[in-house]
């Protein structure tokens, strides 16, 4: 069952960064992707990424990372965006490199006056790039015709979205093959802007003391989530979810994660005129609504505004693969709680359920009300 449920939670995040990937090149192509100007730490961007993908590595690759001593600590740019790129090829490295190492090296490729040149090379000893692919490794839809990559899934948008940021930004991208054994070596250089003096000195009057908050901060965060894990189990044996979902695998997936966290009774329905309907009957037998989006027969929104309408006051979470600006104001305005992305990540589903299960001052909400009907564990 594990295992089943690893696969469809890859599965969920596959489809994710499919979409997020069609949305980012729709975007670009109509002109409003846009760049923000901000603080950027470069070598913790770098940093960062490496360690978000170690855990995504072929057994027996070494991931490896190797930052220039002579990189300006701050510069200005878009933090995000040159992660995403920086991402973007790692991720490219990780997927095609089975054996031997992948190399992430920063440094600093120039300096004038105002500007820094920082540049960013993946150096892997994967599959390797031909000639001809070489010649569209950056256009749109582009997945090379080889068995190897028939086992990868995508939309071949990724290193086509990362040359237009890396354009945007003022920088570059482009491919050379590896001189040191079989594989390939992306680049990715981007000229930043150097902080004024003013700026550097609020920069280093903002950071925080790193032996006290900051540590503090690091070290306690594994103890936070322990914490409201045992705090969520201690309530959720007496909590009732009614769960709106459509999808048979995603029902199977979140009733997977609500009994990970110690809840007992669950009802699933597959769409918002059933979730309605069995609210009508018995409204006192639940505690919290999860309610999908996107199903049929009654969607979401319309399913919300009913039972608003009908004087039902329970906490209802949206639960949406959209990811749209707006989307969260429009739940909010339908008369839903709160809002959780799907895939769902569980430590999120964890802290939105603790919010809404815990009244203020600690009262649990699955207390509160008396004589309600009782319904058996998971109904579907």
């Amino acid at each position: 069952m594990r295992e089943t449920a690893n696969m469809i939670d890859e599965s969920g995040h596959v489809l994710l960064r499919i979409i997020n990937d069609i949305l980012d090149y729709s975007k670009i192509a109509a002109g409003s992707f846009s760049i923000e100007n901000d603080k950027v730490d470069i070598a913790r961007v770098a940093t960062s990424v490496v360690h978000s993908m170690q855990a995504t590595v072929q057994p027996g690759v070494s991931l490896r990372l190797s930052l220039s001593p002579n990189l300006p600590k701050w510069a200005e740019g878009d933090p995000l965006r040159c992660r995403q790129v920086v991402e973007n090829i790692v991720s490219n490295a990780v997927k095609f490199t089975e054996q031997g190492y992948i190399m992430v090296s920063v440094s600093l490729l120039a300096e004038d006056v105002a500007t820094y040149t920082i540049l960013t090379e993946v150096y892997d000893t994967g599959h390797g790039v031909t000639q001809d692919d070489a010649q569209k490794l950056f256009k749109p839809f582009t997945q090379l015709d080889t068995p190897y990559q028939k086992r990868r899934q995508g939309t071949g948008l990724g290193l086509s979205i990362a040359k237009s940021i890396a354009e945007l930004l003022g920088g570059n991208i482009g491919y050379k093959p590896n001189p040191e054994r079989q594989g390939s070596i992306f680049w990715f250089s981007v000229k930043l802007k150097k902080l004024n003096s003013l700026q550097q000195i609020q920069t280093v009057d903002a950071l925080p003391d790193p032996s006290s908050d900051l540590s503090r901060q690091e070290v306690s965060q594994g103890e936070d989530l322990a914490e409201q894990l045992t705090q969520l189990m201690k309530i959720s044996p007496m909590a009732r979810i009614l769960a709106a979902e459509d999808n048979i695998i995603n029902q199977k997936v979140l009733v997977g994660m609500l009994h990970g966290f110690g809840f007992q009774y669950i009802t699933v329905v597959s769409d918002g005129a059933q979730a309605v309907s069995t609210l009508s009957a018995a409204a006192d037998a639940f505690d919290l609504i999860l309610m999908d989006i996107s199903m049929p027969v009654m969607n979401g929104y319309e399913a919300t505004v009913r039972i608003r309408n009908s004087g039902i006051r329970l906490p209802i979470i949206a639960m949406t693969a959209y990811a749209l600006k707006g989307d969260m104001e429009r739940c909010l305005e339908k008369g839903m709680d709160d809002y959780i992305a799907k895939p769902m990540n569980r430590q999120l589903l964890m802290k939105k359920l603790l919010k809404w299960l815990v009244l203020p001052g600690g009262a649990v909400l699955a207390t509160t009300a008396r004589g309600r009907q009782k319904i058996p564990p998971y109904q579907h």
